[in-house]
């Protein structure tokens, strides 16, 4: 004979498997887990341990980008007396780290190139820059200052520093906050650049998308 069914209150009254409380520890392990990737984001650092923001490490990775477009725009319209000297900065291959690090200390004739983002080119005149014998650089004149150190970077140099302006004290580039507006006063802005020196006497620093005006900044150094 057929097996009569269950009656619903059978069920009903059935009991339903124990469920165990989640230990507080283990469930703020696991969030701690889950955000590990955005903590290492966050905390790029370059080959000689140095902290680098991650925007300063997008504007590094998209130099090349940042330079292609901003030489089209200046020799498409710039004056030709600018685009010589634009041309005899350019000029010149890298030399290595070590090398160019031996070079560096000292004082040095900074001109400040602007390219790009409306204004085709921007040749200023000449300021004062100083680079330490352990790597700090700072430029001395101009209403736009800059101050920071000069970094290691499996094969490179790295400048990071704090622009800032004439008459300020800035923080350190590590102090500076999250959140950089250029309308804030005063203005202090994280500034990041690949430094080349091409001989004893000659070197570049190119800034890639500053914050402020251009879509490059070329500082030319020479003594």
């Amino acid at each position: 004979m057929p097996v009569p069914p269950r009656s619903s209150r059978s069920n009903c009254c059935a009991l339903m498997p124990s469920i165990r409380r989640v230990n507080p520890a283990f469930l703020a392990s696991l969030l701690a887990l889950a955000f590990l990737p955005a903590m290492g984001a966050a905390q790029a650092k370059l080959a000689d341990g140095t902290t680098i923001r991650p925007d300063d490490q997008r504007r590094l990775e998209e130099l090349d980008a940042s330079a292609g477009s901003a030489l089209r725009e200046a020799f498409a319209s710039g004056d030709p007396d600018d685009l010589a000297l634009l041309a005899e900065a350019l000029a010149g291959e890298a030399l290595p780290p070590e090398r160019a690090l031996e070079l560096l200390p000292g004082e040095w004739s900074c001109r400040m190139m602007k390219l790009g983002n409306g204004v085709p080119l921007v040749v200023y005149q000449g300021f004062s820059c100083v680079v330490t014998k352990d790597g700090g650089f700072e430029k001395l004149t101009g209403s736009q200052r800059s101050k920071g150190h000069l970094h290691r970077d499996d094969g490179r140099l790295v400048y990071l520093g704090t622009g800032f302006i004439a008459g300020d004290t800035p923080p350190p580039y590590a102090e500076l906050p999250d959140e950089i507006s250029p309308q804030d006063m005063p203005q202090r802005m994280p500034e990041v650049g690949m430094v080349e020196i091409t001989g004893p006497d000659r070197g570049r620093i190119l800034f890639p998308d500053p914050y402020l005006e251009s879509r490059m900044n070329l500082l030319v150094l020479q003594r």
